[in-house]
């Protein structure tokens, strides 16, 4: 025993790389090397003891589209999952309105409308939290090289199976992005033997109507999983309307000890963009009170279109043994364009992109050791060509035409080891090549050109960097259990941080996170709790400077930190009635430098979330959730010298669903209380108390009607 535990330490016994960055690169990058060489041995080792067992006797194979595991529970991790249930009992609307009642996570909508440009926020990044929220469907990454977000809209809500919500570094199973937290998307797949269907259409508030389809087939060897999606509103503002279609599939043919599986999906959006809500004091202006739903630019929209398909195996060679091999290709286009009173922009962009991404996943014991391993390997190649042009019209002859290709590759395993029944020890490591190359070309002849524009210089760049989790958890009792982890996370720059749209490449440092998070649960009959606190240390962190140039530009800060507190607690007092509560207390701030002990914007110290359901009877269910964000600074005050917070506010929202014989009827009604809040604001650098709002939407209201085909 003490050999093999050594055997998997040694190369992680030397930590001063968290604590004098000067020596990290080459040591460490030798040491993740040698030690994910070292995990290829040992895999070697557990085959072989496994090919001269005897009467090997197979597992039935278990499919999921997770590096997570079925000892997830023993994981040194904040981890969360959300079921299928918990999303059909909540009066949520929305992914990221779901994940927002999660402790420790934020949503902001930009918009307003059904998700379609909400940003999901894990342990506090404000304006860049989707460069450090790594989202994926079905294990694939959904963040793109640019700045965009995602579409959540375009993900049936009804169709999913399960979230998994991983806090803290993921960079180990999921690769880099994965700073503030993972989160996995896992939609439905038929089981054998089933049959079944749901179609659901629900109207509401802003002339707000949606259709939802779901068909479910299975066989003892094929299953066919369908689900589409169609949402037209008008939307909460003016020139915020949306148009949605979206369907995707999942196929599968089974066989003994394995299985070939294709998954293939297309969306189709357009948004209409409808600005800022100005209020400028100095001039007596207050648009969130005097023309709330209105909008600053009434003819600016967005298009996108996009598709995705996968072709994967999964193969079982011995017992506990599996190898999971998957190729996906995503491609995505983005329409825009944008009035600026007269001096218009547009552009027209396309996305590309390849995957590869094997992996081995071995349950097997070796020198009395019972060890759960994923070894696997990523393999990604972005392609992003974006044409910049006056009018969508003129877009095939732009004035800018950028072409990013990104290519990256990484390795990783990941091993939990039950050192005891009750005591549970997990080291991962993953090192990942990234290739970068940029170019601009310009065509002073095009339309709308004034033959003075100037080409950005074509850049190059390569970065190798390593990422690591170690962490245990020891089982006091069956109901008591304590954890803690240290980790590394990266972010490498993309497109829209080296690109300040005027001309100019930028080339930024990977930004790089070590993360120490301790924790503690409890689970009663009746009562269940968690307790977790974390520490992010931050260097390079990149971030948009408003003061840094004329029209400013992303920059890699001086250190930076978070640090904070989440709490979850659940009660069920009553069988047919249950209640949880969510509270995170964060810390996000500047460390060193000019700005050092401001707080970052966009950050609320205080959030909370409670949310109770009662099940009346056989047919009635209700569901209440209250949240509340607090106050937190402005967009571009990384002075915190404005004089002023975004305010703090509350929500409430309600759920009636009846159901019977198959037949379902919910009745939501969100806002109930009609509060008139804002999650983001961004201040004038040049005025005095001048800033642009997003409002949020007030009370309204959703019925619907579905049919359960069983």
């Amino acid at each position: 025993m003490q050999i093999s535990l050594y055997l998997f330490l040694f190369p992680f016994l030397n930590l001063q790389h968290i604590s004098n960055q000067s020596v990290r690169r080459a040591p460490w990058g030798v040491t993740i090397l040698c030690t994910i060489i070292l995990q290829a041995f040992l895999c070697l080792l557990l085959f072989s003891n496994v090919v001269l067992a005897e009467n090997i006797k197979l597992d039935p194979l278990t499919v999921v589209s997770t590096r997570l595991d079925d000892e997830v529970a023993n994981a040194p991790k904040n981890i969360t999952i959300i079921t299928s249930e918990q999303i059909e009992a909540s009066p949520a609307k929305t992914i990221p309105e779901l994940l927002s009642l999660e402790a420790g996570i934020l949503s902001r909508s930009f918009f307003g409308n059904s998700a379609a440009r909400s940003t999901i926020d894990i342990r506090g990044f404000g304006a860049s939290s989707t460069q450090n929220t790594l989202i994926l469907l079905d294990g694939r990454r959904l963040n793109n090289i640019d700045q965009s977000s995602i579409n959540y809209a375009a993900i049936p809500i009804h169709n999913i199976e399960r979230i998994e919500i991983i806090r803290g570094s993921g960079g180990v199973l999921y690769g880099d992005g994965a700073v503030g937290g993972a989160i996995n998307i896992i939609t439905k797949r038929a089981q054998a033997g089933e049959k079944s269907g749901v179609a659901k259409v629900s109207y509401g508030s802003y002339k707000t109507s949606q259709a939802e389809a779901i068909l479910t087939l299975g066989t003892e060897k094929y299953g066919i999983n369908i689900a589409a999606n169609y949402i037209d509103s008008n939307g909460y503002r003016s020139n915020n309307e949306l148009k949605q279609e979206n369907i995707q599939t999942d196929i599968r043919r089974d066989f003994d000890r394995g299985e070939l599986f294709i998954k293939a999906g297309a969306s189709e959006q357009h948004l209409g963009l409808s600005g800022n809500r100005q209020v400028n004091p100095g001039a007596n202006v207050n648009l969130l009170v005097t023309d709330r739903q209105g909008a600053s630019t009434p003819k600016d929209f967005a298009k996108e279109d996009s598709y995705f398909l996968t072709l994967g195996s999964r193969q079982q060679f011995y017992k506990g043994v599996e190898a999971i091999i998957d190729f996906g290709y995503r491609f995505k286009n983005q329409k825009a364009f944008f009035d600026q009173s007269g001096f218009p922009s547009s552009l027209d962009s396309d996305f590309d992109t390849w995957s590869v991404t094997p992996r081995l996943s071995i349950d097997q014991t070796l020198v009395n050791l019972n060890h759960h391993i994923t070894f696997g390997a990523d393999v990604y190649y972005y392609n992003y060509d974006s044409n910049r042009s006056p009018t969508l019209a003129t877009s095939n002859n732009p004035i800018h035409k950028l072409g990013v290709d990104q290519k990256t590759y990484a390795l990783y395993f990941n091993d939990l080891i039950d050192i005891t029944n009750s005591t549970h020890f997990e080291l991962g490591a993953r090192i990942q090549h990234v290739n970068l190359n940029a170019v601009d070309k310009v065509n002073r002849a095009a339309p709308g050109a004034f033959g003075t524009e100037t080409k950005a210089t074509d850049k190059s760049q390569n970065n190798t960097e390593e990422m690591y989790n170690l962490g245990i958890r020891h089982e006091f009792t069956n109901n008591v259990s304590v954890y803690g982890n240290i980790g590394r996370s990266v972010r490498f720059a993309n497109v829209d941080d080296v690109y300040d749209g005027f001309s100019k490449f930028t080339l930024l440092n990977p930004q790089t996170a070590n993360h120490f998070d301790i924790g503690v649960s409890i689970n009663l009959e009746k009562v269940s709790a968690s307790v977790s606190s974390y520490y992010m240390d931050l260097e390079n962190e990149i971030h948009f400077n408003a003061a840094a140039s004329t029209f400013g530009t992303n920059v890699n800060l001086d250190p930076t930190k978070r640090e904070g507190i989440e709490t979850t607690i659940e009660l069920m007092p009553f069988t047919d009635f249950s209640i949880r509560g969510n509270y995170a207390y964060l810390v996000s701030e500047f460390d060193e430098g000019a700005l050092a002990g401001n707080e970052v914007p966009l950050i609320p110290k205080h959030t909370a979330s409670i949310s109770a359901n009662w099940n009346v009877n056989s047919v009635v269910t209700i569901a209440s959730i209250w949240r509340y964000v607090g106050e937190k600074r402005f967009d571009n005050d990384q002075n915190n010298n404005f004089g002023q917070k975004i305010p703090d506010y509350h929500m409430w929202d309600l759920k009636l669903n009846g159901h019977y014989h198959g037949w379902a009827t919910d009745v939501s009604l969100n806002n109930v209380l009609d509060e008139k809040a804002i999650d983001y604001a961004v201040r004038s650098t040049t005025t005095a108390g001048k800033y642009n709002a997003q409002p949020l939407p007030e009370r309204n209201i959703t019925l619907s009607v579905s049919y359960n085909f069983n």
